[in-house]
């Protein structure tokens, strides 16, 4: 588990099926995107998994803070481009340019897990 810091807004994502997630975002990655965020939680959001990335609609609107298109396994980035939270299964380099603002830190087979759930299902985001 990485070193977690005071900056650090530690989540948890319940999947419908009863798949639980944690993970955590950081502000010094994306301090505005990270706070909007923060100030909507808990948060509701439909997923749908497209080419190893689980996308989770937010309705946030934001822009590029430190945009990239490069991401981790196990990477968490905001998706202006279709308003999302991004989820990546894989090292891969996108499409559209995304901000890493955080990383998954359950189990790589947790993680893997993602690719079981049903386009369109629910995740409720909170806080822990």
């Amino acid at each position: 588990m990485p070193d977690l810091s005071d900056t650090d807004i530690h989540l948890e994502f319940v999947f419908e099926g009863d798949l639980i997630l944690r993970g955590y975002i950081n502000r010094i990655h994306a301090p505005l995107i990270v706070e909007e965020i923060k100030l909507r939680l808990p948060l509701e959001g439909r997923t749908a998994l497209m080419r190893n990335e689980m996308q989770i609609t937010l309705g946030i609107s934001k822009g590029n803070a430190k945009p990239t298109n490069t991401v981790k396994r196990g990477d968490i980035s905001y998706l202006p481009l279709g308003d999302s939270l991004c989820i990546y299964l894989e090292d891969m380099r996108t499409y559209s340019q995304v901000n890493v603002i955080g990383k998954i830190t359950s189990s790589d087979n947790d993680l893997m897990s993602l690719k079981q759930v049903r386009r369109g299902s629910l995740v409720h985001i909170k806080m822990v």
